[in-house]
């Protein structure tokens, strides 16, 4: 299987398939038992340092019971080495249905939301951060439905304190202000949630900066764009939910049953957009217009049987773009070095461009360069073209005399 549990096989009856993952505390696994015929999610402990907190996810994770969250089946070990049996969930991953469509509608947003707060509403109740809410932490499966997957970092008010003085857990571009702090608490995850919905339906992040220094000054101040200037269509549900969730002050913030309230009930879903339900006319009323309705999908066929033109682009289910295909127009990206004077960006084949200088390029593109600044040190750079970046800053290093 290439990896570093090539001798282990099976683990409480799975037999290891594949792996489909890994991340800070172990590798996961595609799993099948044939006793119970069932397919699972296996994740083995690779630092045994990490002990503690794995045994606090199994813990945390087997004490809930939600249509929206994975299911854990086992907690167990194979020699000294810590496993996690779950449910396995097919389906694709948030940010990778994210990077393919680019951005979202409104409805389909909604529909992800909708659940995800469900699931956090049903956490906060039983007083458990998951800390971590991003798009990697979810998929959507055939049918709709959306599972929350990762409790790596989630805490409960119980948990023992795992988390090192001076660090802070979670991806930063998520993180609320009072987790830079190392204050985390409940509303730490709508905060994220906020940040994830601005991003599933504008394709960018609220805050962004290659400089740490940067991007945590702009969510200490709640500095960001406001969505209505990207999508001016957002619907006004979304738009008061992230602009009630991005709140210097917890206090301030909505709550996640409150979102709930504002989003209403979950819709029942129908492929990976939300279809509303109705209720069926009667059979009476049905025959009463059934010629009527033959003949417009007669039309409506007649009108559709010649094939539309092809896309000029499109990607397969794994995000890959096709080689057959290209992308209509480019996308650009601004590389700048604030506070540095007669920065230049020095380019593959030698050419010298000042800075602040646009990259221009497909998306998923790179570029490798050279920023150099008399008097600091030359900064090799490696820029990837993504619609979720519009720039990238850069700080340079002094050059000691």
């Amino acid at each position: 299987m290439g990896s570093s549990y090539e001798h282990v096989t099976e683990v409480a009856g799975y037999r290891l398939a594949e792996r489909i993952g890994s991340g800070g505390m172990g590798e996961v696994y595609k799993a099948y038992n044939p006793s119970l015929n069932r397919y699972a999610a296996v994740k083995i402990l690779f630092q045994a340092t990490f002990a503690d907190r794995f045994k606090n996810e199994a813990y945390i994770q087997s004490s809930v019971n939600h249509p929206n969250i994975a299911r854990l089946y086992e907690y167990t070990s194979i020699g000294d080495k810590h496993c996690i049996i779950m449910e396995y969930v097919e389906g694709e991953c948030l940010d990778t249905l994210r990077h393919r469509k680019g951005k979202l509608s409104n409805e389909e947003t909604e529909n992800i939301i909708r659940q995800i707060v469900s699931a956090l509403a049903y956490l906060h109740k039983k007083d458990i951060m998951h800390r971590d809410i991003k798009p990697q932490n979810f998929k959507v499966q055939s049918d709709g439905t959306v599972k929350m997957l990762d409790f790596g970092i989630a805490k409960h008010k119980y948990s023992p304190k795992l988390t090192q003085v001076g660090f802070v857990v979670g991806t930063m571009e998520y993180l609320a202000p009072e987790q830079l702090q190392q204050e985390p608490e409940i509303k730490s995850d709508v905060w994220a949630l906020a940040v994830m919905t601005y991003e599933l339906l504008t394709g960018y992040m609220p805050f962004e900066s290659a400089n740490p220094v940067t991007l945590q000054s702009k969510i200490k101040k709640a500095s960001f764009t406001d969505p209505k200037i990207l999508i001016p269509g957002i619907s006004e549900k979304l738009l008061t939910m992230i602009d009630r969730s991005l709140k210097v002050n917890p206090a301030s913030r909505i709550s996640a049953s409150g979102i709930e309230n504002l989003l209403g009930k979950k819709k029942q879903t129908r492929g990976a957009d939300r279809t509303e339900t109705f209720r069926l006319p009667s059979k009476k009323w049905l025959l009463g217009i059934g010629g009527a309705a033959v003949l417009l999908l007669l039309i409506i066929y007649l009108m559709n049987s010649k094939p539309d033109p092809k896309p000029p682009f499109e990607a397969d289910t794994t995000g890959n773009k096709k080689d057959t295909v290209t992308i209509p127009g480019d996308s650009k990206v601004l590389i700048n070095t604030p506070g540095v004077q007669n920065a230049e960006l020095i380019l593959n084949d030698g050419v010298h461009m000042p800075l602040p200088y646009s990259v221009e390029g497909k998306e998923g593109e790179r570029f490798q360069f050279t920023i150099h600044a008399d008097g600091y040190i030359d900064k090799k750079i490696d820029v990837q073209i993504t619609p979720r970046r519009s720039s990238f800053e850069y700080n340079l290093e002094k050059i000691n005399n």
